[in-house]
């Protein structure tokens, strides 16, 4: 259970640093995909170095080039999950971006932490 309070402390701070990247760079003008592409890259970041270490527990260098191809991996699959549904919330069902946000926000954490815990940290005790 802690675990999932650590992942969802980071996915908090990471989702509040995507949010501001997301919605500022649509209202500078960018379309909804690359608004969402660069707010991937940054929470791609963040994401990792939090959560190997607070979440996860995993420090040391040993693994970690494996552990961030791993980790962008599954991070290359959330962003077409996160396309898909803006795609579907936004292009088709016409949502404004911040509920689209957040519904395309719950589907997507919930992979992410499936996928942390089995495939990328798998290790963690």
């Amino acid at each position: 259970m802690t675990r999932l309070i650590r992942f969802g402390l980071t996915g908090a701070l990471t989702t509040a640093l995507s949010y501001v990247v997301f919605v500022g760079l649509i209202q500078l003008g960018l379309f909804y995909e690359f608004a969402s592409a660069a707010s991937w890259a940054v929470g791609l970041v963040v994401g990792f170095l939090i959560n190997r270490r607070f979440t996860f527990g995993i420090i040391g260098a040993q693994r970690r080039g494996r552990d961030f191809t791993l980790y962008l991996g599954g991070a290359v699959l959330q962003l077409g999950l996160g396309l898909a549904g803006y795609a579907v919330l936004i292009g088709r069902l016409r949502l404004d971006p911040t509920p689209a946000f957040v519904l395309n926000t719950m589907v997507t954490a919930t992979f992410n932490f499936l996928f942390l815990r089995f495939v990328t940290f798998r290790r963690a005790g």
